[in-house]
């Protein structure tokens, strides 16, 4: 049930009392006078002061017919300051003026920007032959967001077919990077927006995005042998090491475990942490559907949020990392049915804010088109998740 949040906002003023040294006072009726016709100042003042902030500093109307204050990202927007430990964000590929618009009502801070690392096609990309670079629109989308104060998580993701060196033992084919490649390409990226070379900064980096352990070969079944966390680990910590060492103030984090598998959950987490790879990241993460379904409820072997990121918790703790942060840098249901996209995504945000493991959120998605999961759909209205969106950061901006 969506409720918008009414912030009441006061304001104090205090004044002082001049002490007037003359050698002969003012009479008693003059002081009375003079005191009346100032606190008849100070009414005006404030009259004028509630009238101007309400009527003239607003933006015109909101999405929903109503007026929309004017709030820069960064300025509270009734939900609290805009920083780098917001909670809060979309996974979108569009970091442009548009978002900027929504985000100002949100007062969302961070944005994950998707772009593949290889050219194909008609599709954007970076690298377009071996060692040659497009920057041009990352360039644009880090500089819209670094102007307005949003913050940015990057995924190395997809890379270029001459990139692709290691091998699946299921069909013999090449599939992802080596740690050499993602090494070489990284350097490259972070070096360029680690802020001290005339393009901005990048505040995080995801190294992969669903790929580490979505390759499917249809005669394995459920035992996916490419989709093992060996192939992983070496290329999070060359990835993390590059990072590090030409932007050292970003954070870098593993990809979005994206199947929804728990035995495979476990096995992957359980690999990295006991190979020593713990170290090599700055947050977990992972990717979360639930096949549009309750995010409260497990089916089968299809864990519920909760007991998703409670495994991946527990396995980090047994080694050593219970402080291990994690993100979920996607999750989203249909927008065609409203009234569950609206109570699933609620449900997300409280459990998440109440775990105190799970830093941030990012929503797929807004400002992308016609995605199913859009809560503001191109050319239509915003849903009313849209709105709950909204109420959610302004009441808890930050989650301790």
């Amino acid at each position: 049930m969506h409720s918008d949040v009414e912030a009441n906002n006061s304001v104090r003023g205090k004044h002082g009392v001049m002490q007037n040294n003359r050698p002969t006072p003012s009479p008693a009726p003059t002081r009375l006078l003079l005191a009346i016709l100032g606190i008849a100042l100070l009414v005006g003042a404030a009259i004028f002061s509630i009238f101007y902030f309400v009527i003239f500093k607003q933006a015109g109307p909101g999405p929903n017919g109503t007026p929309t204050p004017i709030v820069q990202p960064g300025s509270g927007g009734g939900g609290g300051p805009c920083t780098a430990n917001s909670p809060y964000g979309f996974t979108t590929i569009h970091a442009d003026a548009q978002l900027v618009t929504f985000y100002k009502q949100l007062n969302v801070c961070w944005v994950r920007y998707q772009i593949h690392w290889r050219k194909q096609g008609a599709k954007a990309g970076i690298e377009t032959a071996p060692g040659v670079y497009d920057w041009s629109q990352v360039d644009a989308a880090v500089a819209a967001m670094n102007a307005a104060h949003i913050h940015i998580d990057f995924a190395i993701q997809y890379a270029p077919q001459w990139d692709l060196t290691q091998i699946c033992a299921g069909d013999g084919k090449p599939f992802l990077p080596g740690p050499d490649q993602m090494r070489q390409f990284a350097t490259v990226l972070a070096t360029r927006y680690n802020g001290k070379n005339g393009h901005g900064f990048i505040d995080s980096y995801e190294i992969g995005n669903e790929e580490y352990d979505s390759y499917f070969v249809p005669s394995e079944g459920n035992n996916q042998l490419c989709r093992n966390a060996s192939y992983y680990g070496p290329v999070l910590k060359a990835g993390y090491e590059a990072i590090k060492a030409a932007s050292p103030h970003a954070l870098v984090g593993m990809f979005g475990l994206w199947w929804h598998y728990l035995p495979h959950i476990q096995e992957f987490i359980t690999y990295l942490f006991a190979n020593g790879y713990g170290q090599y990241m700055d947050y977990m993460n992972f990717h979360y559907y639930h096949g549009g379904e309750d995010p409260s409820v497990t089916i089968g072997q299809d864990p519920s949020f909760d007991q998703q990121w409670q495994t991946m918790h527990n396995i980090a703790a047994q080694y050593g990392f219970a402080n291990k942060a994690i993100w979920v840098t996607e999750t989203g249901w249909p927008s065609q049915a409203s009234q569950q996209q609206n109570q699933y995504l609620q449900y997300i945000m409280g459990e998440a804010a109440k775990s105190h493991v799970i830093q941030k959120v990012f929503w797929f998605t807004i400002n992308y088109g016609q995605q199913a999961d859009n809560i503001y759909p191109a050319g239509g209205s915003p849903m009313p998740a849209f709105f709950t969106y909204q109420a959610i950061v302004r009441q808890k901006p930050q989650w301790g």
